[in-house]
């Protein structure tokens, strides 16, 4: 069994207990997921199994999209809906006008503090290790990263109540290493009054949707059924075999070779057999 489950992880499900499910599912001890996914959200989670574990790095590569929920007036230590409250504030000034302007700096190549509560590692330890032993923001000094977001549309707008904050909808494509929860921060933060990350679903990562995901369910009952092979997920090169001499030999070395997309000559196509081992 070699090839890659579109995995619909549900909330509660932290992404090393989506790789043990399905190891349990397909008796295959080599399996890899493609990027966490925090364990309350909700959506598309590749799992890689067998020899296309070789695959994750460039499946991680790919943009990825989400619907999230951001909920206005506070912001949590672990800064969605299952942590404890930080920092409140008024948020009655917010409207659909003014989230919408907020926005507009968030767009493209931007700087990103990850959360506190993330499996990035500090001196050997996961970040949320250390958050869990009592260090907070002021105690560890997490390195922004360099993340890009390509979209970021308000889909909803929830005017808030005298009972309840105002919430919205936000429709989100980005580049890897992005964190919605870091976002969510942030576009509170620049509206003055906080905000959480109270909803999360992931409906596409790479060339992997949602409405192809199969559920636990689907996958323990038949986890064949829902492997898709090598091929289809290499479907832009599968049929692509390098000819030319110098390449072949840089890639057997493990080197990069690039080419302009012209160059046909480096390349020649066969249709593929089943029989056919893409390794």
């Amino acid at each position: 069994m070699h090839g890659v489950i579109n995995l619909l992880k549900p909330p509660g499900m932290t992404s090393h207990d989506a790789v043990a499910f399905v190891r349990r599912a397909t008796g295959i001890k080599r399996v890899g997921h493609t990027g966490t996914l925090d364990p309350a959200a909700a959506g598309v989670l590749p799992i890689c199994v067998g020899q296309a574990t070789r695959l994750v790095e460039y499946l991680q590569a790919g943009s990825k999209e989400y619907i999230a929920e951001i909920t206005f007036g506070h912001e949590t230590d672990t800064l969605d809906a299952v942590g404890k409250t930080i920092a409140q504030a008024d948020a009655s000034h917010v409207t659909l006008e003014t989230l919408r302007a907020a926005l507009d700096p968030f767009r493209g190549t931007i700087q990103q503090t990850p959360p506190l509560y993330s499996a990035i590692k500090q001196g050997g330890k996961k970040l949320y290790e250390l958050a869990r032993g009592g260090a907070d923001e002021t105690e560890v000094k997490i390195p922004s990263r360099e993340v890009v977001i390509y979209r970021l549309l308000v889909t909803r707008f929830m005017q808030g109540t005298a009972t309840s904050p105002p919430r919205a909808m936000l429709h989100i494509e980005c580049g890897g290493g992005t964190y919605i929860r870091s976002l969510v921060r942030d576009i509170g933060r620049a509206l003055g009054c906080f905000a959480t990350m109270t909803f999360l679903v992931r409906t596409r990562n790479g060339s992997f949707d949602l409405d192809e995901a199969r559920t636990t369910e689907e996958i323990a009952a038949g986890a064949l059924g829902a492997l898709i092979p090598i091929r289809e997920v290499l479907a832009w090169c599968a049929h692509l075999v390098v000819v030319n001499d110098e390449v072949t030999h840089h890639l057997a070395q493990g080197r990069t070779a690039t080419f302009a997309a012209a160059e046909r000559t480096n390349f020649k196509e066969y249709a593929l057999s089943s029989s056919t081992e893409l390794i």
